[in-house]
């Protein structure tokens, strides 16, 4: 369903794996907080609890919301990042809720929000 750099890049992410290809890079600290950059932009953060959060980092650029709904689907959300009228959304069962960045997304391993 995604491109192969979005698979990649999610997997080593949610395993604390260090990835780099072309504008992707997966980097795990000392400290345990893990972060997947896009053109060198944190649009993912885990920390060393587990807790998630996503940004877009102001880009609402296809290849963004590519592998942030990617990140999404592989944590078993069923809500994805949408634009409306050039503006960004989440899209839940509950309707469409405006974006905002460094939303939560997992509070540790098994807490899902949205």
């Amino acid at each position: 369903m995604y491109n192969k750099i979005t698979t990649e890049s999610i997997n080593a992410f949610l395993n604390g794996k260090d990835y780099h290809k072309d504008n992707m890079s997966v980097t795990k600290l000392d400290d345990g907080v893990t972060y997947m950059r896009l053109w060198g932009n944190p649009i993912a953060t885990m920390k060393s609890d587990g807790t998630i959060s996503i940004s877009t980092c102001g880009w609402h650029t296809r290849t963004t919301l590519m592998r942030l709904n990617g990140l999404l689907y592989a944590l078993g959300s069923t809500s994805r990042l949408r634009m409306k009228k050039f503006e960004p959304f989440l899209e839940t069962k509950h309707g469409l809720l405006p974006w905002f960045d460094d939303l939560m997304v997992r509070y540790k391993h098994n807490t899902k929000l949205y």
